[in-house]
């Protein structure tokens, strides 16, 4: 097997295991979607030292923490990241413990799109006029779910805005992957620490043993994923494993509706109908690209 090819497994495997874990945040819908949150911050953070150590890699954890320290902008970059993705992973494990999987999944097709605006309002990137135009149809399919449910799909919003700003500030710090997870674990921490200590309504012991096992396993279930999309991105084109991010929200969408039983109203489907439209249209543009792509490239040659 190639490398490529290595890559496009890894990211695949990557993309089924963040679509699976919407079994794992239901089976834990019995505690308090604040305690879930706070108990993976802790385990993933001892997880991720613990990998440092196990691994060897102690050199480039000091390395790395070393020169973060010493560029005030990074620092500040990475606690901002903190911030947004404990928000993305509060908001998702709310989301799929009160019966709004569905939602959720929307969040995850609306996220390229939000990256793409994020990129052309920050970055000065230009979109095509077919990237406009699929811009404006997700849009419009928000603002008819809005017009037809009379409620926004605050959910989807969040975990879409959430994760593409996140994206953003990353974009702007050198951080290797597994680093990058310990640090914002790192900064979180104190925050989670202080919930479970003082205003936890439950405590560790009050949970079943089988909720005990899944919340000391969430540091390892949130560190997989992320280890294998890096291993991906390090081996196949990042445009290929961007085309298979869609398999993560096509099988919440499939797990919520079929097997957890969320109804999707008529308002629902119309509005989520355009915003599929316009993840086609984009999936599609970006298809044509890279054929241009390969034939100019032979064309050089």
């Amino acid at each position: 097997m190639t490398d490529s090819k290595k890559g496009l497994l890894y990211a695949f495997l990557a993309y089924l295991s963040w679509a699976l874990l919407s079994f794992y945040w239901k089976a834990l819908g019995g505690v308090p979607a604040y305690s879930t949150f706070a108990y993976r911050i802790v385990w993933t953070f001892l997880t991720m030292l613990a990998y440092f150590f196990v691994t060897g890699k102690r050199q480039k954890m000091t390395n790395q923490l070393s020169g973060l320290w010493q560029s005030p902008k990074s620092l500040i970059r990475m606690i901002l990241a903190s911030l947004f993705i404990a928000l993305n992973w509060l908001t998702y494990i709310y989301a799929v413990g009160n019966g709004q999987a569905t939602e959720a999944s929307l969040g995850y097709y609306l996220m390229p799109l939000v990256s793409v605006c994020l990129s052309v309002f920050f970055l000065r990137e230009k979109l095509a006029l077919a990237e406009w135009f699929a811009v404006g149809l997700a849009s419009l399919g928000v603002l008819l779910l809005l017009g037809l449910t009379g409620r926004l799909p605050l959910i989807s919003l969040i975990l879409a805005l959430s994760f593409g700003i996140y994206g953003l500030l990353k974009k702007q710090v050198i951080l290797s992957s597994d680093l990058a997870m310990l640090v914002e674990a790192g900064f979180i921490l104190p925050f989670a620490l202080i919930y479970l200590v003082f205003f936890s309504p439950v405590s560790w012991f009050s949970f079943s043993l089988t909720e005990q096992v899944l919340l000391f396993l969430s540091g390892l279930i949130t560190a997989i994923p992320l280890l294998l999309f890096a291993e991906a991105v390090k081996r196949a084109p990042l445009s290929q494993v961007g085309f298979i991010q869609y398999l993560n929200p096509t099988l919440q969408l499939l797990i919520a509706v079929f097997i957890f039983q969320e109804g999707i109203t008529a308002g629902e489907l119309m509005g989520f109908s355009l915003i599929w439209l316009a993840v086609l249209l984009f999936i599609a543009i970006q298809v044509l690209r890279l054929r241009q792509l390969k034939e100019k490239r032979h064309q050089t040659k």
